[in-house]
């Protein structure tokens, strides 16, 4: 199935990230600021979001006045000593089949909510892809886009289309040809507003009914192993 694009988004999409970076997450809130959330709560209501955005919709619910600029060096500090120790394992099948689809000299990118930093350290530190002779951080240089990106202060992260058209616009390809691949309700949103076609992915999902999350936000097919992607 040729595609002009493929976007993948990276968190619990490509890489098994949200079970270690969102207890984190949620310690830093507790002990930091005094907003006491469960894993669940957050699953429910946050799943998906980053950046400024995220934190507008947690002071809005909670009463909080956390500021990004405060918050998120002290957020990735943590992040980044827990993750040198640990790393993070890919999805099922994902490097595997990042292989074939390179084989095929498909073109690929990442569309994150990450910045470019977290993007950067995450796929340094994914478990397993020199056995499987495929190095991440070179196969995506120059081909990420983050939704918080310092370097672009008027991009809006999702459910905002606008990294997704970045993508578009620098391949100079049409959204309407391409495909993302997303494990959040908020991230397919952003796929399809920008218009592209948006698979579901729920290979790595924390929430019951995912895959009907997915399809409501505005999914067109949904899968849950990578080993059945583009077969």
């Amino acid at each position: 199935m040729p595609y002009p694009l493929i976007a993948f988004d990276l968190d619990s999409t490509l890489i098994n990230s949200e079970s270690r970076t969102i207890p984190s997450l949620l310690h830093i809130l507790a002990e930091g600021y005094g907003l006491h959330l469960t894993f669940e709560q957050w699953i429910a209501n946050y799943h998906g979001m980053s950046g400024p955005k995220l934190l507008a919709k947690l002071n809005a619910d909670h009463g909080t006045t956390l500021e990004w600029e405060e918050f998120y060096p002290r957020r990735f500090a943590a992040l980044e000593v827990d993750v040198r120790e640990h790393g993070f394992e890919p999805a099922p099948g994902m490097l595997q089949m990042l292989r074939r689809v390179v084989a095929s000299g498909q073109q690929i990118c990442i569309v994150s909510n990450s910045s470019p930093e977290r993007i950067a350290l995450s796929l340094e530190l994914t478990h397993g892809q020199r056995q499987h002779g495929i190095i991440l951080p070179s196969l995506f240089e120059g081909h990420i886009f983050a939704a918080t990106d310092p370097a672009v202060p008027t991009r809006q992260s999702k459910p905002a289309p606008d990294a997704y058209l970045a993508a578009a616009a620098y391949y100079k390809v049409n959204p309407a040809e391409c495909l993302a691949i997303e494990d959040s309700a908020t991230g397919v949103q952003a796929a399809v507003a920008a218009g592209f076609t948006c698979w579901g992915y729920t290979g790595l999902s924390h929430q019951n009914g995912h895959a009907e999350i997915l399809k409501t936000a505005g999914a067109s097919h949904v899968f849950g192993h990578w080993d059945e992607f583009l077969v």
